[in-house]
């Protein structure tokens, strides 16, 4: 016992540490995290998934109710409405063809049904956030692409959980999987769910106020939360659907004109506040680094075959990938930007955590399902990783001139930059980093006896008081 305490203790720092190592190098922390988990379980089988039991299949449920939650309260309608044209585009596009694209790989070198296959590819469209947005963080692309690659990331993981529920509910269910199936159980999923959600956070926007003044109540909206995944799942519908929709609904309310609340309702919708939004961070970090390492336990190398079509699939999502940039992406961005969203494209949390849905509910094939896309998150994440470190070491620049030739000049990658975005909006050079803002003139009025002197403002000619103009 005293072992495992000290394991999880040292983890939190590692992860912390990993964390800043990140910002340096540009390698994503949560593959040191499923390397560290491989060497434990795979490696050296110090502790296997066997020996987690049903705390393991609780945690991924866990896990994607927090992930789905906080990045949904990151998501602003504004912005998406601002950047939907390209966003949807590149999102739908990539999502449809690495669907495509992953499907007939798996059925090409695996012995599996059509619809596994399918799901495998479902699971597999989207990317990830948690490694998607810190790097967007550190690399900076430009604004456009930046917004893209933000809302992509959210918006395929809608796509991935809702399509891959509606297709595993199919499956449970032994309905089959024709059209209409999959679309009533999409729909169901989709709409019910959501709606469960939207209702939720109406109820919650509107009692937060209360809530707070209670003692020790930034932990009641992640409490809340759970209510609402278990409620929506008891009814038969995704609570996942619905923790994603609850956090775009209270962080967008309050965004609803006030005029536009007064004459629906009689008192304010309320939005989160910074400390929770912290509170809320610390907790996705937390699940994130227990998550990964229990993902790098979970990656078997016993068949040779999973391991080798993982790293395919995840190639070949990288060669899709570019094809749609090229033909989708905004062409005012720059050609390192180009780049970056062809690299930036790894799979994740969402797609590990629905990898485990179907071996936990026995079907059909559920192993195979969790051994692919466990296989190929590793891989896109090394891939993603690898493809950053030579697009800013200008390697690729050759490459981006023939491939991303429409694209804007290179002038605008960080090792040629030399005007900040933000001087560039005002059309004027960047200030010298030595640049210091002289101190503001601080005005002390001299008091006399402790009071303010009179400025006799009534005469023509009123005197003013010395005043002791200091700098210091």
């Amino acid at each position: 016992m005293a072992l495992t305490i000290l394991s999880i203790g040292l983890l939190v720092f590692a992860g912390h540490f990993l964390t800043g190592l990140f910002e340096r190098t540009k390698v994503p922390d949560v593959l040191i995290l499923m390397l560290a988990g491989m060497i434990l379980g795979p490696g050296l089988q110090i502790v296997t998934p066997a020996d987690f039991g049903k705390v393991g299949s609780v945690f991924t449920t866990l896990a994607l109710v927090v992930i789905l939650f906080e990045g949904g309260i990151h998501l602003n309608i504004k912005d998406l409405g601002r950047a939907a044209s390209d966003t949807i585009f590149i999102s739908v596009a990539t999502f449809a063809l690495t669907v495509l694209l992953v499907t007939h790989t798996a059925t090409l070198f695996l012995d599996v049904a059509p619809v596994t296959a399918l799901l495998m590819g479902v699971i597999l469209g989207g990317t990830s956030s948690a490694v998607v947005v810190p790097l967007i963080r550190i690399l900076k692309p430009g604004d456009r692409a930046g917004t893209i690659l933000l809302l992509e990331s959210a918006l395929t993981d809608v796509l991935a959980v809702v399509l891959a529920l509606g297709l595993i509910g199919g499956l449970q269910a032994d309905t089959g999987i024709s059209a209409q199936v999959l679309a009533k159980e999409v729909g169901l999923s989709f709409l019910v769910a959501a709606g469960i959600g939207a209702i939720g956070a109406f109820v919650w926007s509107a009692v937060l106020p209360k809530v707070r003044q209670l003692p020790n109540t930034v932990f009641t909206t992640i409490a809340y939360v759970l209510i609402l995944f278990g409620i929506t799942e008891l009814w038969g519908y995704s609570g996942a659907i619905a923790s994603l929709a609850f956090g775009i609904g209270v962080a967008n309310l309050p965004n609803i004109p006030e005029a536009v609340q007064q004459k629906v309702i009689s008192f304010r919708l309320v939005g989160f506040a910074d400390v929770e939004r912290t509170f809320f961070a610390e907790t996705v970090f937390l699940v994130k680094t227990f998550f990964f390492v229990y993902l790098g336990i979970s990656i078997s190398f016993s068949d040779i075959m999973t391991v080798w079509v993982g790293f395919v699939v995840a190639v070949v999502a990288v060669l899709g990938r570019s094809l749609i940039v090229r033909l989708l992406a905004p062409k005012t961005s720059s050609k390192r930007d180009a780049l970056l969203m062809t690299a930036l494209i790894p799979k994740g949390l969402a797609a590990a955590v629905l990898a485990a849905i179907p071996l936990q509910l026995g079907i059909a094939g559920g192993d195979t399902i969790q051994g692919i896309v466990y296989s190929t998150i590793l891989f896109s994440i090394v891939i993603s990783a690898a493809l950053v470190f030579v697009i800013e070491g200008g390697r690729l620049d050759g490459m981006a001139k023939k491939l991303f030739r429409p694209f804007a000049a290179e002038a605008d990658s960080p090792h040629e930059r030399t005007v900040s975005p933000f001087d560039q909006s005002l059309g004027l050079p960047a200030l010298p980093e030595s640049f210091q803002e002289p101190n503001p003139v601080n005005l002390k009025p001299v008091l006399e006896g402790g009071e303010i002197p009179d400025l006799n403002l009534d005469s023509d000619k009123p005197e003013i008081p010395d005043l002791d103009l200091d700098r210091s």
